[in-house]
């Protein structure tokens, strides 16, 4: 045999029982420490992204804003209260885009902060604000059948086909069964929208006759018009939004019944608005703004302190501080003061 080749060696028939045992043997205890810290971070990001995602899709977290409040409250009356609000303002992801879910989440509470700091939201809540794009259709798709049968309901009168290929986007019209105001009625909200295409005026695309969307049989009157607030408390619905009154009423309406034009025009506050109304008939006044008789020192008299009494007896100290002259130049005449002081008799006016 050649001694230069070297022989290999033979076959050890126990090497494969070895490595067998080698592969069976428990892991060295750094390897496990290593697994158990990348198991336990797993479950905690785990357990802090479906936190994030139980706090950020509460309904209570955009309610916790007083700017949201209202809003809160109008969806709560709403055939959408069974739906949180990430389910509409967010755009729809996977499950498993969760993270990307709770980024736009945050970014829409940003926004909300930013409008906060801003000076808030001073829209009316069945509204859009100023910035905020519409809805799109593939959130309301998310739960809606667009070949479903629509019950409108309401005793409304509608071909829904027609409209939907008209107009082309579902918040064209539904724009309000969110956030109806609770002041003005779900359905007196609904019709609203309605009027952003019917009415009356000359721009008008679509007729306001009633009976081309009621039937003849339906009660025309809102049930909020129906409750003994409301002749004293529409007034703050109707400087949100004349809009909702004028949907109606031509404005002809409100300025015979209160008595002068409505709202107030520019420049009601000088001397040449509301003094005048006030001397001829008291009672265009007080049919809005109570029939107290310390009515008009409410604004007149900054100085007037309704815990003292009336007017009359502390309106003294405003002319020791002012002087009589004061009281002349601004609203009385030079004998105003004469009526009760000198005659002892009611002033004149």
């Amino acid at each position: 045999m050649d001694a230069s080749i070297v022989p290999l060696p033979l076959p050890d028939e126990e090497e494969p029982a070895r490595l067998a045992e080698v592969r069976k043997l428990p892991p060295r205890p750094r390897a496990r420490r290593r697994l158990a810290i990348a198991a336990a971070i797993a479950v905690a990001v785990a357990l802090l992204l479906l936190g994030a995602d139980r706090l950020t899709s509460s309904p209570a977290l955009c309610a916790a804003c007083h700017e949201m409040a209202p809003r809160a409250a109008a969806w709560k009356t709403s055939p959408h209260v069974r739906v949180a609000c990430v389910s509409c303002h967010v755009s729809p992801h996977p499950w498993y885009a969760l993270p990307q879910a709770l980024y736009d989440r945050g970014r829409l509470l940003g926004r909300d902060v930013a409008k906060h700091f801003a000076g808030g939201f001073t829209v009316p809540v069945d509204s859009r604000p100023p910035g905020v794009a519409p809805m799109p259709d593939a959130v309301c798709l998310q739960c809606h059948d667009p070949n479903r049968k629509p019950t409108a309901g309401l005793g409304i009168l509608i071909d829904h086909p027609k409209h939907a290929k008209r107009n082309g986007s579902c918040v064209s019209c539904h724009v309000t069964v969110a956030h109806p105001s609770p002041s003005r009625g779900t359905a007196l909200s609904f019709m609203g929208q309605c009027f952003t295409c019917h009415g009356s005026g000359k721009g008008a695309k679509a007729p306001a006759t009633c009976t081309l969307c009621h039937p003849s049989d339906f009660q025309l009157l809102p049930a909020s018009h129906k409750t003994s607030q409301w002749k004293r408390g529409h007034g703050k619905v109707a400087l949100t939004d004349p809009r909702q009154c004028g949907m109606c009423h031509a404005k002809t309406f409100c300025d015979g019944c209160h008595g002068l034009p409505m709202p107030h025009p520019k420049g009601w506050a000088h001397a040449s608005g509301h003094p005048a109304y006030a001397k001829r008939d008291r009672q265009v006044c007080v049919q809005c703004h109570g029939g107290q008789p310390d009515m008009c020192a409410m604004c007149h008299h900054q100085a007037y302190d309704p815990s003292k009494g009336t007017w009359v007896k502390q309106h003294f100290l405003e002319v020791e501080k002012r002087g009589a002259a004061s009281c002349l130049e601004e609203c009385h005449s030079p004998v105003f003061c004469a009526d009760c002081h000198v005659n002892a008799r009611p002033p004149s006016q």
